[in-house]
């Protein structure tokens, strides 16, 4: 058998998983009447569990050996997300908070499709300046503490579980405004997450984010609520030794779905009227889904 010669980073590049898989955090418009959506693409292949339940009325009949039941509608689905953000996965992919951030003015369909094409307005920072890099900062303290080599400390490979792409080199082996950046955009991906559960404490009434399950043909941009979530971290791949940064972060989130849009009738690549409920009728008939179809259709 001949093997390929493509490097496992070259093809973990070339899954374009990140560009396939994600979940889209939408949040409440801000005081400037701004909406603002982050993405948060999935690196590794998430576990999703999906379930759904009826709820039922039973009659118990005199003399009748079994049960008749009233459907009186069913509970929202659930999805539990569970997957990983490993340091150097996200070293092998560009990163900073502003390829991942959105901030749109107007509504509409042609609006919310300019979200996937143009750049972020104002980027929030500097990614890898250490005045406004977390990760800088952390990165100076190291630096003030230490005044030793610490090249061969930190140059150890992860264990076999993480994988051969799993080396600390991929992080180290970047200029240092890179290895900031990287390890920046983590530490916003686990901000993200935590935001999933909190309102806007400056205006309350803005509750948590929308979160849509994009993950390519078993959900389209389901919009759901997130009712936990769940981050630990992995002490057995190691930390980066400047910063404490863990190279391995695992997370989950348990999502309800929640279908508002206009209460009239689902029609699917719509910006409202995708969100509205819809039953088996749309998967015996065209579009074949119950779900909302991105804005761009299929």
């Amino acid at each position: 058998m001949v093997q390929s010669k493509e490097t496992y980073g070259g093809m973990f590049r070339n899954r374009f998983l990140p560009e396939r898989g994600r979940i889209i955090f939408e949040y409440p418009p801000n005081k400037n009447d701004e909406n603002v959506i982050v993405f948060f693409p999935f690196y590794e292949n998430p576990k999703i569990d999906e379930s759904q339940s009826a709820n039922y009325n039973t009659y118990d009949l005199i003399g009748r050996a079994g049960n008749l039941y009233a459907y009186t509608g069913a509970q929202s689905r659930k999805l539990k997300i569970q997957s990983y953000l490993t340091l150097p996965h996200l070293a092998m992919h560009e990163m900073g908070i502003d390829r991942f951030l959105r901030i749109y003015k107007n509504s509409g369909d042609e609006a919310e499709k300019s979200l996937f094409s143009q750049p972020l307005k104002k980027p929030p920072q500097k990614q890898g300046d250490v005045n406004s890099s977390l990760a800088g900062v952390l990165q100076n303290t190291w630096n003030l503490l230490n005044s030793g080599d610490i090249e061969e400390a930190i140059n150890n490979d992860l264990p076999d579980s993480v994988g051969t792409i799993g080396q600390s080199a991929a992080i180290n082996s970047l200029p240092v405004p890179e290895k900031l950046k990287v390890i920046d955009t983590l530490l916003f991906f686990v901000a993200l997450l935590r935001t999933s559960v909190v309102n806007n404490a400056a205006n309350p009434l803005q509750g948590p984010p929308l979160l849509r399950l994009d993950y390519g043909t078993m959900y389209q941009q389901v919009p759901c609520i997130c009712k936990s979530y769940n981050i630990s971290f992995e002490e057995s791949t190691t930390y980066d030794l400047t910063t404490l940064t863990p190279f391995r972060v695992n997370f989950s989130l348990n999502l309800e779905e929640i279908r508002l849009g206009d209460f009239g009738k689902y029609e699917p690549a719509k910006v409202i009227q995708r969100d509205n409920l819809t039953g088996w009728e749309s998967v015996i008939n065209s579009p074949h889904t119950t779900d909302p179809i991105s804005l761009g259709g299929l």
